[in-house]
């Protein structure tokens, strides 16, 4: 009787398996790969031992039953030479493994003779266990199901005339079918709890990962509109001081708004104003113009009439960039007053549009332009404002600068930023 010959293994699915059918091959874990290997060896090489230590007088034919146990031990020598290549079990190999078996139990049990069907004299019995294991492995439970009573009524027509004997050989048959369906039968329901658990498993995971992301992106909101309300609060302060302030003056008449000064003071105001209403969605943007006008504000008194435009600024500008386009606009500014000839300028500042048609848009490109006398750019000597201040400033940001000047006329300075070049900036 077989029973003793007898093996459970249990397998976790892929994460991707998620439908009610079987997948084209179950992975299986270094471990159980190795188990799996082990228990087929050993169902393997049970006939041999009981044809050595008991002898072959419960065979018809020694050469055919010979022959069926080798043509079966060459079919599980290479389901396990492709399970351990592949790391996993596939259907295809698991019905060639079953019909196989199917095949051997029908040949090897007519090869016994009568009252020796349900003992070790059967050479393919130990082996067939196992492909009925492999179909647990790789099988839908109805798939399995169907191959267990194929493999059943198999053997059982094999040892028909053992069976034919009575109740004592019924026991041992039956004995050797619990052995041959039950145990791979037990060992799908374990390998579907085990899928169930890790389809189970798999869903709280990504759920997890999913409300880890959401907070994630919460707190990220979170820290964008208290930096919104931050700078909101500290431009609604600066409006306060200036723009204002500049307002009440003039409605009080203090001020006569025919003097050039405050006339120059109004434009840069309503400059402020625009890049504010231009930027009220960006807490970055609304910062640039901020700085930008106090800037402005500062070099007003040597009559230099800046013009300021801001749109589109990105809203992941770090700080670094932030003070040194800041000082760079300052020392561009300076370079007109000391240089231009003209008492009129235009910064600009803006970020790649939506729905550009550049392929690689500057994250940031701003210019400090004026109609003045202008130069020649490759005459300027180290050291000077323009390669000091303001070519190592963006540089030192990830930035790039382009000078385009000519004699007569004037010069653009233009500041910008690739994608990804604020990076080690930030901060």
């Amino acid at each position: 009787m077989l029973s003793a010959i007898t093996a459970t293994a249990a397998v976790a699915p892929p994460a991707s398996r998620s439908g009610p059918g079987p997948s084209p091959a179950i992975p299986l874990t270094t471990g159980l790969i190795g188990l799996f290997v082990v228990v087929r060896i050993c169902q393997v090489a049970a006939w041999p031992v009981a044809v050595l230590t008991g002898g072959t007088a419960g065979l018809r034919s020694v050469p055919a039953a010979v022959t069926v146990y080798a043509v079966q031990t060459l079919a599980v020598v290479g389901v396990l030479v492709w399970v351990h290549g592949q790391g996993a079990v596939g259907r295809g190999v698991a019905g060639l493994d079953a019909t196989v078996a199917l095949v051997a139990l029908v040949a090897g049990g007519l090869l016994t003779r009568p009252g020796h069907g349900t003992g070790f004299s059967h050479p393919a019995l130990p082996a067939a266990i196992g492909a009925g294991l492999t179909v647990a492995l790789a099988l839908s439970r109805r798939q399995a199901l169907a191959w267990y009573a194929a493999l059943a009524v198999g053997y059982l027509l094999g040892v028909h005339a053992t069976v034919s004997l009575g109740p004592a050989a019924l026991s041992g048959a039956a004995g050797n079918l619990l052995a041959l369906v039950g145990v791979p039968a037990a060992a799908g329901l374990v390998v579907g709890a085990l899928r169930q658990a890790a389809l189970r498993a798999d869903r709280a995971t990504v759920r997890a990962v999913k409300a880890e992301a959401a907070l994630a992106e919460a707190g990220q909101r979170i820290a964008a509109h208290a930096a919104y309300a931050s700078e909101v609060a500290q431009q609604h302060r600066m409006l306060h001081d200036t723009v204002l302030s500049t307002l009440d003056a003039v409605a009080r008449g203090a001020v006569d708004t025919g003097d050039p000064v405050v006339r120059r003071r109004l434009a840069a105001d309503a400059d402020h104003l625009r890049g504010l209403i231009a930027s009220a969605g960006s807490a970055v943007g609304m910062r640039l113009v901020g700085e930008l006008t106090t800037v402005i504000r500062e070099l007003a008194p040597t009559g230099l009439r800046v013009h300021l435009r801001v749109t589109d600024v990105p809203p992941d500008v770090p700080p670094a960039v932030v003070r040194a386009l800041t000082g760079a606009v300052r020392e561009a500014l300076n370079n007109v007053i000391r240089h231009s000839g003209t008492s009129t300028a235009l910064v600009t500042v803006a970020g790649p549009a939506a729905g550009t048609d550049d392929p690689d848009p500057a994250r940031l490109r701003v210019t400090v332009a004026d109609r003045g006398r202008g130069f020649d750019p490759d005459r300027i000597r180290p050291g000077l404002g323009l390669s000091r201040s303001v070519r190592a400033r963006i540089g030192e940001a990830g930035g790039e600068v382009l000078v385009d000047s000519g004699a007569g006329q004037g010069t653009t300075v233009e500041m910008s930023w690739p994608p990804g070049a604020w990076t080690s900036a930030a901060g």
